[in-house]
């Protein structure tokens, strides 16, 4: 027996039900109240945004993942996607047996720094390598060690030329040991006390490297 569509009363037999309503008058109803925008947290520095509290690419799996944070109750899938539109298939969780509909979104922007660029602006570091002697191979150390920090998700916040050589300043200090330690390094170390956190005294690595 077929099912008639309470709003158009288009019948079963010739469209396509979802629950109780044709699949135009689902869609139309799944399409309400939609917002035309939603909001992103970028940060304005490295232009990553924030999808589930971290900062991350803006490729559009981690876009995707931010719009349906911030769209719960709908099943979100991205077809498309500009730096300021996002086209997207949108089914509402709510319905058993919900249309899914096309929505196009404008992204707006909440501009932020993100942990990383913040600490980047403050020049933040936990640890210093100083590297002297010949310059060719002090160049080759920089190029190395800015290489293993980045792959680390860790940065070089400051590069300071100083009389027969560089100081570098590293934002981890565990990433420091690790590097000394895969390199098969034997720096001369020192301790300079920062401050306290927790209770606790905070010190500040120097590594003094000749090369």
């Amino acid at each position: 027996m077929p099912k008639f569509c309470p709003t158009c009363g288009n019948s079963s037999d010739k469209i396509t039900f979802y629950g109780n309503f044709c699949e135009d008058c689902a869609k139309k109803k799944n399409s309400e109240n939609l917002a035309p925008s939603i909001e992103i947290t970028r940060c304005k520095r490295c232009g990553r945004i924030k999808s589930r509290g971290v900062f991350v690419p803006p490729n559009g799996r981690n876009l995707e993942a931010a719009i349906s944070q911030n769209m719960k109750g709908h099943d979100i899938h991205l077809i498309d996607f500009t730096e300021n539109t996002a086209t997207i298939d949108i089914t509402k969780q709510s319905q058993a047996a919900a249309a899914t509909v096309e929505h196009k979104l404008n992204i707006v922007y909440r501009k932020t720094l993100c942990e990383v660029c913040f600490k980047k602006a403050a020049n933040y570091h936990e640890a210093v390598m100083q590297l002297r002697g010949n310059s060719t191979r002090v160049e080759k150390m920089v190029e190395k060690l800015t290489r293993y920090y980045e792959s680390n998700n860790e940065f070089i916040s400051k590069v300071e030329y100083v009389d027969n050589g560089i100081d570098l300043y590293l934002s981890s200090k565990a990433l420091a040991n690790s590097f000394v330690l895969h390199m098969r390094l034997k720096p001369q170390k020192s301790y300079t006390l920062a401050g306290v956190k927790n209770g606790k005294q905070v010190y500040k690595n120097t590594y003094s490297l000749k090369l």
